[in-house]
């Protein structure tokens, strides 16, 4: 049996310019992950993250972090596969233009662009119902003509990339995996053998730099920890945007 730790990225920049660079926040949760499993003197036997840069910096600095406590973790291997589902996509093109015939999701969009020059939380208020809106449709193939990757073609790469990690690392290994929401919502499904909308559920309470762990055998996944944070010791370190 092996054991899979799935990481969350750092906060990201939301409402920034280019939301793919960690926040000043987002580095120390990274950092203090890192210094954690230098404590614990737990390390892996591979580090991968996706491509992304909130996701491969998360991995450089909480290796880093944990180097400079003498645990030496492995180089991060890229996997494309991992990569986050297409929400930025879908929420700055897709549904913009699809709420127009779409009365529910019209009066969501009109909500979060008047909240746009709100503070932080008031903006979070209003993007909550209108992400979520927009990823039920999603899921439910609303936008599979419009050129954006489709829930399905998601979810068959995400499976495929982490099957093919565990394969490759062999029985017994330990393999950390540093990754966005979307990834851990398919790995929980794929656990529990959730409903689609149900294992997307679970990615918006997955905080920044959280840990989730899962025991594989073949053909199988067991959840045994979820969205952990034994490294953030402060309430206002802990985000989930």
């Amino acid at each position: 049996m092996s054991t899979l730790l799935l990481i969350r990225h750092g906060q990201a920049s939301l409402r920034a310019a280019d939301y793919d660079v960690l926040s000043e926040l987002g580095v120390l949760q990274s950092q203090r992950l890192g210094e954690h499993l230098a404590e614990r003197g737990r390390g892996f036997d591979r580090l991968l993250c996706g491509p992304l840069r909130r996701q491969r910096d998360t991995a450089e600095h909480l290796r880093a972090a944990a180097a400079a406590r003498g645990l030496i973790l492995p180089v991060p291997e890229v996997i494309p596969g991992l990569d986050e589902m297409p929400a930025l996509e879908l929420l700055s093109d897709h549904a913009p233009a699809h709420a127009a015939r779409d009365p529910e999701l019209s009066a969501l969009l009109s909500a979060l662009q008047a909240a746009a020059a709100a503070d932080r939380p008031t903006y979070l208020r209003a993007f909550e119902p209108y992400f979520q809106a927009v990823l039920q449709r999603w899921i439910a193939g609303v936008f599979d003509h419009h050129g954006v990757e489709s829930y399905a073609r998601f979810r068959a790469r995400v499976e495929e990339s982490l099957e093919a990690a565990l394969y490759r690392a062999g029985r017994g290994a330990r393999i950390a995996v540093v990754t966005s929401a979307g990834p851990i919502g398919l790995a929980l499904r794929r656990a529990f053998d959730l409903s689609p909308w149900d294992g997307m559920r679970a990615t918006f309470v997955a905080a920044n730099t959280s840990i989730t762990e899962l025991q594989h055998r073949p053909g199988e996944l067991t959840l045994t920890l979820f969205n952990a944070l034994p490294h953030l010791h402060d309430p206002a370190h802990i985000t989930l945007r």
